[in-house]
This record gives C-alpha cells, structure tokens and sequence, in this order.
C-alpha cells in the first residue's frame, strides 16, 4: 500500500517537473537564473552518475527480465524514481548549461539527449501494460539515447577525444617553452600563456572546437572555423576577436571560471598575432626596444601559477553609474576594475560609494575627470590597487604623493599633469611603483632623461598616451558571412552595448545620425551592394564604419574550363574557385585564389543553351607591395559553337597608383545590348611591365590574383 501511495507523489510532482523542464529547454538562453539557481545548477555533475546508473538499470530489466517481473506497484515505483531522478538531473543541467563557455553543438546534443531520457523515463510510467515486445523496443531506443548524451556529456567536460585511445606523452599537453636569448618570440612568451591558459580546453586530452593550441603545427591547422590567425579587412583574426570579447559572452575565451588573460598578455597576443604571428622569428633578431620584444618581457607567466574561483561575490551594481562601470576583472575573481569616463559629469559620490569595496579594487581610471584634494584622499585607501590612470586630471603633481603609500601600485599614469624636474623628482624619489606614464607640454627631453637614469628601478614612458574624454562606440558587425548574393540576402546587424543606433547606406555613401536609414532588424539585398554601417549614441563618438560589399551572381554555367593554367603555387581549386560563391576576401594566402604572373588568365564558360549576359564581373586582389596588381583589362568573346568565336566588348582599367590601399576589388564588363550565345570566352589581362615606383621588381610582370566570376 504504502508503494502506492509514494507512486502517486511522484507521480504528480513529474506532472510539475516535466513541463518545467520543457520550458527551460526552450528559454533557457533567455533566463538568467540568480545565484542560488545557478548554485542549484552545480548539483548535475554531482549528481549524474546515479540517473545513469539506474537508467540502464531499468533497460536491462526491461529488455531480459520481463518473464520474471517485480510485483506491478514495486515496478512502478522504481520507474517514477528513476523518472523523478532523471527529471531533476536535466533541470539542473539546464540551469548550468548557461553559466559556461561550453562547445555549442556538443552542448546542444547533450541537452536534448538528457531531456530525450527524462521524457523517456516519465513515458515508462504509462507502458508497464504494453506486451513485452513493445517494452523491449523501448527499452532499447532509451538506452541508445542515454549513452549517446551520457558519451556526448563525457565529451564536454573531459574533450571530444574522451573515450579515445590514450595517446603517447612525448608531445604532452604542455607546450614547449624556453628562455634563451636565441629563442622564437613564439617560445618565449605565446606558448608559455597557450600552456597556462588555452591547452586545458585546447590540448591532448581536450579540443574543443577540434582546435589545439600546443604546438605551432597546431595553431596553424586551425579549427572548425578555419584559421585563428588570419582576418579580414572587415573582421579581426578569430583568436583576437574572442580574447576581446566581454567576459560574459559565451564564445569569450578563456571562458569565465577559467584563469584570464592579464592586460599585458592580451597587448603581446595582440601585437604579435597583427604582426603576422611569426614561429620563427627569435629575440635577438629584434632591436632592444622593439614594442613587441618589451611586450614578451612583459607578458611572461608564472608556470606555477594557480586560480581558485572565489564564490558568493557581492553584487556590483549598487557602484555603477551612467558615467562609472564597477566590473570584477573576471567571472571568479573578487578583484574589481573601475572605470569612470564624462569629466563633466564627474560625481565625487561615485568615487564615495567605492569605499565600501575599497580592498578590492586594483585598477582604477580617472582619465579627465576633474580631481581635488579629497578625491585623492579616498584612492590613497585602496590598499591593493596596482594601476591608475590620471591623465589629463589637471592636478598638480605635489598633490599626488599620497599614492606612495599606496603598497601594490605598479602603474602610474600622469599624462598632462604639469611638472618641472625638481617636482618630478620629489615625487619619483621613494616611489614603489615600476611603471610612470608622463607627458607635459613644459618638461624638456633632458630633464627626463636625467630622472630616467637616476629611476632605473622605474621604466619610465614618455609620450602623450591620452585619448579623447568622450569615449568612442566600438563597431557594430555585419552578420552575414556570404558576400554572394544568389536571389537575396537576408542581412542581420549587431551591437553589443545597449542602447546604441546602427545606421546603414546601400548607395556607398558614408552613414550619419540623421538622413542614414537606422537598423530596425533585418532588412535584404538583392542586387550588388555596397553596405556601410556606423553605430551612434548620445554622449560618445560614433564608431568607425564597417563595410562589405555584396556580390549579385544570377547565372551559373554548365561548364567551365580554364584556357591558361594559374601559377603552381596558387592554383586554388581549379577552374571551380571561380563559381565557388567563396570569396578569398582579403586574404591571398587561402586556396579560394587563382594567380597568374607570366600571361593572363583565360577562360571559357558554357551554357547547355544559348543564354543572354549583361555583364561579366571578376573579382581580384590587389596589393602592390607584393608586387599583385589590378587586373589591366578585361575582352569577352561569343560563339554558339565553342570553336569559332566572335569579340563582344572589351574594357581597360586605370593603372595601380602607389598610393592605392590592399584588399579585394571588382572589376566589370559590360556588354551590349542583345548579347546572347552559347559559350562566352574571357581574357583577363595582367601588367606585362611594372611601373618605374616599384624598385624591387620594376619591368617585370605583375601578378593578378582572381577568385570569384560573376554573370548578370
């Protein structure tokens, strides 16, 4: 009897579980559970094992013992355990599912197989009648399903090789490191930040995203999403683009949890990477004070180095302002960096309100705002702030002795605080911090070179490094990763700050506040475009403009072959990279290119029909430096017979100027009116002789670098 009674319990509590868990797998994204929620998430991994266990469990007895059957209400109150067990272990998956930088489609299988199992175990409640052939075949469904989403869990926590074979330990999970002067830039500081802080996710025994950081090997191949080093003239290299992104963004890596990036380790990945990540180059290859160089000194990382997430952190918000961001440094972490920004609309309250987390803050930009004495007075009670930003403050450096006594200053920054040597002087003497950032309008060079060699301790700048007080929008992004329109494209724009305007132009006119058509949500394109985009708000500097241009390609031939062959080494695909709709962009290093130096390219396209053109455009590569050049003309032929062929229009185009910028440019001919023939002949000249500005290969044959063709 009781077995009966605590049946019908769970069995009205699935009624509630059940449908909570649906909703939470469709809205999941859109919740943002607070903190005991997300704690209540924590309990998935813990509590698992024991769903898993009694899910096969139940499949076995359901597929080999159902001639031997417990008495019918035992049987069913093991189903509802199991139900109600199974049901909660998913929920608190959901909850945690949004609280980690999982990998997205192995997140994705995983979720959906673990509802799959709970809505299986629920259904078991309502089968115990159904003949045992029935049962079996259900039976063998969930357990097909429960060890496909068990594995598919393995391989999110513990990488996608999980049940693979161990492999040998020679290469290791830790990258090579060394410290010799002779050493790569690559040795000396990227792979010893790769090793601490990107192999645990993107090493040996773990890659997501099928992308390994350990060796250089590896970071060359890439991952899923292609190269991590390269851009283009509309986006950032991909390793860059996610090491910027805001910490709470769920492709930001390292993901929250994880150990961060510091600054300065950030600034080296940085320059290195748009310096052309170079393996090979070594250290003594570089002058003593090459930026990059500094920034490896910089940059290096304690091996030993260890992170333990801090929980229960205060919430921020009562700190923030419309003129002041309180942020921790990273999801974790219960060091705080502050950020005001709008001198004239300072509030002494705000830096008030700060005392109450004053141990905790260690970074601190006051850029502009207009200081007094008392404002001093409650940043020298930030006993463990490590850098501050005073540029343009107007105070006078007397004033600011009160930050020696501050003990893990580290970074001082005075730009446009006026001093003479003697003061200078005064306030260096004593000084704890290793780093000053000064310049005046007043002091000459010698004075600071004076004081430099007295300091050595000190590393001193020198240089105007203060940006405007009213801060600039980043730029909003194009989401729309094919530039090919076929019949349209559907486009898609984003901003990550709130409350920003994007506003856009199709005619190639620049975008502004007023006039420029303001993104509403999305919006198509049809015909060749070129699309620019700016982002506003009230109170700051619009962004840069983002620009794309979009392609229209109606007509795909039947056939196509190429009458001249490309430069072994840059081949691409064939004749195919052509009608491929992959534009190579502005990168000439990809196989999406077709190169030709020593004659032009010649082609021929057909239809199994005669077909009617308007015009053929070819879209090329142009960079001068190395010596890749616009395409000089363009002659289409027709025939209806593939043999004899007539001249239909020609076109030339205007020579390179030194001047010209690198990145992709298209190139159009025209026809008449009428033109209609079966197959189409096209000759795309390069320049035989390159002009008297380019020394190194002046005379020679210039390369032309063509990816795309595209027939209207």
């Amino acid at each position: 009897m009781w077995e009966k009674r605590i049946y019908q319990i769970l069995d009205l509590g699935l009624w509630v579980l059940n449908p909570l868990l649906i909703v939470l797998a469709i809205y999941n994204q859109n919740l943002h559970p607070g903190l005991f929620f997300q704690w209540i998430g924590k309990l998935h991994p813990l509590a698992l094992h024991f769903p898993v266990v009694f899910g096969i469990l139940i499949a076995i007895y359901l597929l080999f013992f159902q001639l031997r059957r417990f008495p019918v209400d035992t049987e069913r109150l093991l189903l509802a355990i199991n139900a109600v067990i199974a049901s909660s272990v998913v929920i608190c998956g959901l909850l945690l599912s949004g609280q980690n930088a999982y990998d997205h489609d192995l997140l994705n299988l995983h979720k959906w197989g673990g509802i799959s199992v709970a809505l299986f175990s629920w259904l078991f409640l309502y089968l115990t009648d159904l003949n045992n052939r029935f049962k079996r075949y259900f039976a063998f469904v969930f357990l097909f399903v429960l060890i496909g989403s068990t594995h598919k869990g393995a391989q999110l926590t513990h990488g996608v090789n999980a049940l693979s074979f161990p492999q040998p330990s020679l290469s290791g999970s830790k990258l090579k490191t060394a410290s010799d002067s002779s050493a790569t830039l690559y040795e000396l500081g990227i792979a010893p930040v790769l090793s601490q802080k990107c192999i645990s996710c993107h090493g040996t025994d773990k890659m997501k995203g099928n992308l390994q950081l350990n060796s250089a090997e590896n970071i060359l191949k890439g991952g899923k999403h292609g190269d991590i080093l390269k851009g283009d003239a509309n986006s950032s290299p991909l390793l860059l683009q996610r090491i910027h992104l805001p910490l709470n963004d769920e492709k930001h890596m390292p993901p929250e949890g994880k150990l961060q990036l510091t600054s300065e380790e950030i600034s080296f990945l940085t320059s290195w990477v748009k310096r052309g990540a170079n393996f090979k180059i070594k250290s003594d290859q570089l002058s003593p004070n090459d930026s990059l160089l500094l920034l490896t000194k910089n940059s290096r990382v304690d091996s030993d180095q260890k992170f333990e997430p801090k929980g229960n952190l205060p919430d921020l918000t009562a700190f923030n302002s419309d003129y002041c961001t309180t942020n921790y440094l990273f999801h974790g972490s219960d060091e705080v960096e502050v950020n005001f920004f709008q001198g004239i609309f300072y509030n002494h309250e705000n830096l008030k309100k700060l005392e109450k987390i004053k141990n905790q803050i260690v970074s601190l930009n006051m850029q502009g705002m207009p200081l007094k004495k008392e404002d001093l007075e409650i940043i020298g009670r930030f006993i463990n702030l490590q850098e501050i930003n005073l540029n343009g403050t107007k105070l006078e450096i007397s004033a600011l002795n009160i930050l020696k006594s501050l003990p893990q200053l580290k970074s001082v920054s005075i730009c446009g605080i006026e001093f003479d040597e003697a003061a200078l002087d005064k306030f260096l003497d004593q000084s704890k911090f290793s780093e000053l950032n000064v310049w005046t309008k007043n002091g000459s060079q010698k004075q600071l070179e004076k004081l430099i060699q007295k300091y050595p301790a000190i590393k001193i700048i020198v240089g105007d490094n203060m940006e405007d007080q009213i801060m600039k929008i980043s730029n909003p992004t194009i989401e729309q990763d094919s530039l090919i329109i076929v019949n349209h494209l559907d486009i898609k724009l984003k901003h990550l700050l709130k409350g920003v305007v994007i506003r856009y132009t199709t005619d190639g006119s620049d975008p502004d506040s007023l006039k420029s058509n303001e993104y509403k949500g999305l919006f198509r394109l049809s015909q060749n475009t070129v699309l620019k985009i700016k982002a506003f708000r009230t109170g700051w500097k619009s962004s840069d403009i983002v620009q794309k241009t979009f392609y229209k390609s109606e007509i795909h031939p039947d056939s196509i072959a190429l009458l001249t062959i490309p430069d072994p080494k840059h081949r691409g695909k064939g004749a195919p990279t052509l009608i491929d709709y992959e534009l190579g962009e502005n990168n000439r290093y990809t196989d999406k290119w077709l190169g030709y130096k020593d004659s032009g390219m010649e082609l021929v396209i057909g239809f199994n029909q005669i077909r009617p053109l308007n015009s053929v455009r070819f879209n090329a590569y142009v960079e001068t430096g190395p010596s890749i050049f616009p395409i000089t003309s363009i002659t289409a032929q027709g025939s209806n017979d593939g043999k004899q062929f007539k001249e239909i229009a020609g076109t030339t185009f205007p020579p390179a100027q030194k001047t010209d910028p690198s990145g992709a440019r298209a190139f159009t001919c025209n026809f008449p009116k009428g033109t209609s023939y079966k197959y189409y002949k096209f000759m795309v000249s390069n320049l035989k002789k390159m002009p008297a500005w380019k020394k190194d290969n002046k005379g020679k044959p210039a390369w032309i670098f063509v990816d795309e063709l595209f027939l209207n």
